[in-house]
C-alpha cells in the first residue's frame, strides 16, 4: 500500500476512455487488479465516458449506480452512453457497462454548469490531527500483511492516512461503526476537473462497507472473515476539488439488516469545506 506516483499514472492512463463511435467507449483494464473487477473502476471509467458526451462546462454532480454483476478484471469494459436530456443548466445521461454480452452496472449521470442561490453548510466538527501526523497506511498494516490478500501490498494510487486503525481489514477489532482517513493522489494529478471527479469516485468505493464490520468484530481477510459485495452507489459531487490536496473522509453505518449494510461516507477539505457526499448498499454473507 506503498503510495506509487507510477500506479497513479497508469490509474490515470486507464480512465483515458476511447470512443469506438455512437456514444460507445473503451475502458481498458488497469494495471493495478483486483481478484474481480474493482467497481470502483467502472464508476471512474463512466464518469469519463459520460462527460466526454456533455457540453464544455458541465461538471458532474451526481451519479446513481446499480452493479448486477461481478466482472473479470483482465478484460476491457465497454461503455454505451444514451444522451437523456440536455437542458439549459443541466446534462442526463445513462452509462451501461459491458463485458461481451453481460450487464456489469448501470449509471445515471447527471452534470451542471456552475450557478448561484442560496448556501449553507454544515458538518461535524473536523479532526484535529493532520495526516502529516498520522502513518502511511503500509506502516500502519505492518503487523497485519501476512493475513491480507497479496494485492494488499502493492503500491497505490493514493496516499492514505488512518486516524483510527482500520479494523475491517484483518484485525477485526470491535467498536463503533465509523472510520475516518486522510487521502491524497501519490502524485501531481493534471488539471482536468473530470479526471479529479472520476478518482474521487473510484476512491469513494475502496472501503465504504468497512464500517458496517465493526460493531460485529469482523473482518474481510483476517480474524473472523466475512464475505460482502456493493449492490449500488450513490454520490454527490458539491463543489470541484484537487485530489492533490488532502481531503477527510468520515465513513459511517447506520444500519445492517436482512443480509444488507447501509454505510454513508462525506469528503472534507482541510479547510473544512464538504467536497463530496457518498452512500453504498452492500450485501454481508457468511463465507
Amino acid at each position: 500500500m506503498i503510495a506509487s506516483a507510477e500506479q497513479l499514472e497508469s490509474l490515470v492512463d486507464a480512465l483515458r476512455v476511447t470512443p469506438t463511435g455512437g456514444n460507445r467507449f473503451h475502458g481498458p483494464t488497469a494495471v493495478r487488479r483486483l481478484p474481480r473487477l474493482f467497481g470502483g473502476q467502472v464508476l471512474a471509467q463512466a464518469v469519463m465516458a459520460a462527460g466526454a458526451t456533455v457540453p464544455e462546462g458541465r461538471y458532474p454532480h451526481s451519479l446513481h449506480t446499480l452493479f448486477l454483476r461481478g466482472g473479470n478484471p483482465e478484460v476491457p469494459v465497454s461503455y454505451q452512453v444514451t444522451v437523456l436530456r440536455d437542458g439549459r443548466s443541466f446534462s442526463a445521461r445513462l452509462v451501461t457497462a459491458t463485458q461481451g454480452d453481460a450487464v456489469l452496472a448501470t449509471l445515471q449521470l447527471s452534470f451542471a454548469t456552475e450557478q448561484s442561490g442560496p448556501e449553507h453548510e454544515w458538518s461535524p466538527p473536523l479532526t484535529e490531527t493532520a495526516p502529516d501526523e498520522l502513518l502511511p497506511l503500509y506502516q500502519r498494516l505492518e503487523v497485519e500483511f501476512a493475513a491480507l490478500p497479496a494485492w494488499w501490498s502493492q503500491p497505490h494510487p493514493f496516499d492514505f492516512r488512518f486516524l483510527e486503525h482500520p479494523e475491517a481489514l484483518a484485525a477485526a477489532g470491535t467498536r463503533e461503526p465509523e472510520q475516518r482517513f486522510w487521502v491524497r493522489a501519490a502524485a501531481q494529478v493534471p488539471d482536468e476537473p473530470l479526471l479529479h471527479a472520476a478518482l474521487l469516485a473510484y476512491v469513494s468505493d475502496l472501503t465504504l462497507l468497512d464500517p458496517a464490520l465493526m460493531p460485529h468484530g469482523r473482518s474481510w481477510y483476517g480474524n473472523r472473515v466475512i464475505a460482502g459485495a456493493s449492490i449500488d452507489h450513490a454520490m454527490w459531487f458539491h463543489r470541484q476539488f484537487s485530489m492533490n490536496d488532502w481531503m477527510l473522509c468520515r465513513q459511517t453505518s447506520p444500519i445492517a439488516t436482512g443480509g444488507r449494510c447501509l454505510c454513508t461516507c462525506d469528503f472534507t477539505t482541510e479547510a473544512g469545506a464538504r467536497i463530496a457526499s457518498a452512500t453504498q448498499e452492500g450485501v454481508l454473507r457468511e463465507p
